[in-house]
């Protein structure tokens, strides 16, 4: 992402650190709650909620 343009023509780039672009440039994604169910199961609780 562009941050800043400078008057002798440089740019400052700032890299996009959200989730979805993170995902996005190892071509990863978010799994589904039933992904999750597969792979992780019932998680612990500590009782509470």
């Amino acid at each position: 992402m562009v941050e800043d343009r400078r008057a002798d023509g440089r740019v400052v780039l700032r890299p996009d650190l959200s989730v979805k672009a993170m995902l996005d440039r190892h071509g990863e994604r978010e799994l589904t709650p039933e992904e999750f169910q597969e792979h992780f199961g019932g998680l612990p609780t500590d009782g509470e909620g």
